[in-house]
This record gives structure tokens, C-alpha cells and sequence, in this order.
């Protein structure tokens, strides 16, 4: 009678914990990056898996027989953390499938712009049931970087995909951003990979440096790779977004805490077990940025970073 007692018990402390759903896009370090600061930033508010919360987590790309999502909904959570665009994308989707009362809340981090892939109305209230942490960077942020570097620059030349939507707004803000810096930005088309080499082409001789933006079509590593070789060849300041292009041969480079993303989501994710709505909540930004040098191309393009700078960086390549 007593272990009948004990098991009746378990089981209902067991279902009034919340479950926690993680659907992140893939593998790599960036995202076990952003999910571990998830999971400590949960840890320190007092949410730990196996004590008074459960925390199940998938793979939008794990080979296996059921979908990700059909598994997650059917163990109906409290909330949803989606890391990654991609992941974002196909519960939003899905979502369009589903009444209202099967669609758990989600929280979304590391999607570039919430806005434009639709997961929110606007950056002042989500009124959806989506809410979360924006992956973005004002070019702005960008361009003082360049700047700080090679003052002389006047001309910075770019790359998008016209047909994705957060390209195209990206751009939109950094030519108001290119205006308030005191310069001139040059962007060209290019909705191919087979495209690069021309359109690399058309831009020799017209500017000053190139910055590289998170398009698909441009940030893929074989499109990057000729993107560097070019502003090597024509000794080009490259500014990129993220670490893995400065380590990979871009002169510099300013992006998000990927940790701190994730520590963000736990904020929004507390508060949607609180019960807020998430269509209520307004968009969080970017809250810590991080900053990286490459020495060895500063060396190739003769160009000296000041050590003020190197001493605040987060990471130095090519020393």
C-alpha cells in the first residue's frame, strides 16, 4: 500500500512539472553554445530538468522515422524554444496546420529577422505565438568597426540575394546606416553561387572594403572562400558578422554572444511559464556583443590594428 502510495505521488509531481521542448536547427558549435547558455541562465532562475522541470530536445534534422515536431507536439509542452531560423520556420509552419489551442507558445533565438520571416508582427509586440531574441546587428555596429580600422575607407561594396526577405531589409537599414557613417554603399545582386565570380568582378576597382552580410547565397562557406580570395587579391578590408569568418581569413568581424542568446530565450521562456503571452512580449535584441581580429590578414593588407583594439577583442586569430 505504501509503494502504491509512492507511485501515485511520483506521478503527479511528475505531471505538474512543465515540459521544456528544444528544436534546434543542426549541429555545430553555435548551437551548443546558445543552448548552454539556455540551460544555465534556466539553472540560475531555478528551473532544473529532473528536479521541477522537463527539458526534452530534438534535431529538426535527426534521421529517424517520426518528424521532430509531430514528436514534441505530442508530448504537448508548456513552451517551445526553436534555435535557429530553420527550426523557427518549420514550427511556424506547422503552426498554420494546427487550431490555436494545439499551438504551444515558442520561443524563438538565433533568427536573423523575426519580422521578415514572419514569426512576429512587429519588434514592439509580438502578436503571435511566437516571441524571442533577434540574431541581427545594426550595420551601423559594423560599419564604426571598419572604421576604426581603416579610416580612409569611403566605398564599401556588398553581396545580397534580393529574393530573401532579411537580406533585403538588412540592406535597406545599412544604406541609412552607410549615410550616417559617411559612406558610400555599393551593393550588387546575386541570387547564385555560379553568380559570385562575375559579380565579384564588376565591383574590382570600385571600392574601398566589402562587408559580408548573412545571406544564404554569400555566407556559404564556398562563397565566402572566394569572397576572401578576392579582397585578398585586391587588398580589401573584409568586414564580416560572425567568428568563424574572422578565424577563416576576414579582417575583422563583430557578432552576437551566442551564449548570451540563449540566456536571453531563458528570460522569455520564465516568463511564458509565468503565464505571460507571448504575443504581448516585444521583441529582445542582441544584448552582448563580441569582437574578433585576424592579425595575418591585417599583415596582407598592410594594415595596423590599433592595440586598444586588440586588447578589447574577444578573440585575436593570426597572431
Amino acid at each position: 500500500m505504501l509503494l502504491l502510495c509512492f507511485w501515485l505521488v511520483l506521478g503527479a509531481v511528475c505531471a505538474q512539472r512543465p515540459l521544456i521542448a528544444v528544436l534546434q536547427s543542426g549541429e555545430g558549435k553555435l548551437y551548443e553554445q546558445a543552448i548552454s547558455g539556455l540551460s544555465s541562465e534556466l539553472a540560475q532562475r531555478g528551473y532544473r530538468p529532473g528536479s521541477n522541470i522537463e527539458l526534452l530536445t530534438l534535431n529538426l534534422k535527426a534521421s529517424g522515422h517520426e518528424d521532430p515536431i509531430e514528436t514534441l507536439l505530442r508530448r504537448q509542452p508548456n513552451v517551445v524554444v526553436a534555435v535557429g531560423t530553420d527550426a523557427s520556420r518549420a514550427l511556424k509552419q506547422r503552426y498554420t496546420q494546427l487550431p490555436a489551442n494545439q499551438q504551444p507558445p515558442v520561443v524563438f533565438l538565433m533568427v536573423l529577422d523575426p519580422v521578415a520571416e514572419g514569426l512576429i508582427e512587429s519588434a514592439e509586440r509580438s502578436g503571435t505565438r511566437f516571441a524571442g531574441v533577434a540574431l541581427i546587428i545594426r550595420p551601423q555596429r559594423q560599419f564604426r568597426l571598419l572604421l576604426d580600422i581603416a579610416s580612409a575607407v569611403k566605398r564599401v561594396g556588398t553581396v545580397y540575394n534580393p529574393d530573401d526577405a532579411t537580406s533585403r531589409r538588412l540592406i535597406e537599414q545599412a544604406r541609412e546606416d552607410a549615410q550616417q557613417s559617411g559612406l558610400t554603399l555599393i551593393t550588387v545582386a546575386v541570387r547564385s553561387p555560379n553568380e559570385l565570380p562575375s559579380v565579384l568582378a564588376t565591383l574590382a576597382g570600385t571600392i574601398d572594403a566589402f562587408w559580408l552580410i548573412p545571406d544564404p547565397v554569400c555566407a556559404a562557406p564556398n562563397a565566402f572562400d572566394q569572397i576572401a580570395s578576392f579582397c585578398l587579391r585586391q587588398k580589401l578590408p573584409l568586414i564580416a558578422f560572425a567568428e568563424p569568418y574572422v578565424r577563416r581569413g576576414a579582417l575583422a568581424g563583430i557578432g552576437v554572444d551566442f551564449a548570451d542568446q540563449g540566456a536571453a530565450a531563458a528570460e522569455l521562456v520564465n516568463q511564458v511559464l509565468q503565464g505571460v503571452e507571448p504575443a504581448t512580449l516585444p521583441l529582445m535584441t542582441p544584448r552582448r556583443l563580441r569582437t574578433y581580429y585576424n592579425l595575418a590578414t591585417a599583415r596582407a593588407l598592410n594594415l595596423t590594428i590599433p592595440d586598444t583594439l586588440l586588447n578589447l577583442a574577444d578573440e585575436v586569430f593570426g597572431k
